[in-house]
């Protein structure tokens, strides 16, 4: 059984806060992801201004979240697990993922700017679903996985370090 929220350290609790947060605001953008798919017209367009404006803000926490897991976190995990664990390796590669298909839409988005159509619109919201998908995955196993693994194997020195950076970091 794995760990229940309580039972983390107070920097894995503000990452677990994080993903809450995070999870609600990836909601919100893919609801509007789900209005695209099943309307027509000028309207599409219109929806998309907002979720272009949703997608933006979130890709935003989204970098500082992932820099606190990626130099604080992940960087201390490793200290501890043995050079042939790839779990860290692993996240880092779907923290990449993510934030790739979230800066394809973004670029996308930006070439096509005030010209973009309907069927613009419908191929470059792909790339928000794809966003979506990943995190969605990706946080779920940080939560069953990383996070009980990290409470296991970080000292309570470890965390307290962490929770300076996380600090430093902002």
């Amino acid at each position: 059984m794995g760990a229940s929220n309580d039972a983390f350290s107070a920097p894995l609790q503000q990452l677990m806060d994080e993903h809450v947060s995070l999870r609600a605001d990836m909601d919100h953008f893919y609801e509007i992801t789900e209005d695209i798919d099943f309307e027509t017209g000028p309207a599409v367009v219109e929806m998309f201004a907002k979720l272009y404006e949703r997608v933006s803000s979130f890709n935003e926490k989204l970098k500082l979240h992932s820099k606190r897991e990626e130099e604080g976190l992940f960087l201390m995990m490793t200290r501890h697990l043995g050079e042939n664990d790839r779990t860290i390796e692993v996240m880092e590669f779907e923290h990449e993922k993510a934030e790739q298909h979230l800066q394809d839409f973004l670029t996308e988005a930006d070439k096509k700017g005030p010209s973009i159509d309907e069927n613009d619109v419908q191929w470059i919201t792909v790339y928000a679903v794809q966003a979506h998908a990943t995190l969605t995955q990706h946080f779920a196993k940080e939560e069953k996985v990383l996070f009980p693994l990290a409470e296991k194997i970080l000292s309570v020195k470890d965390m307290k370090e962490l929770g300076r950076l996380f600090k430093a970091i902002g």
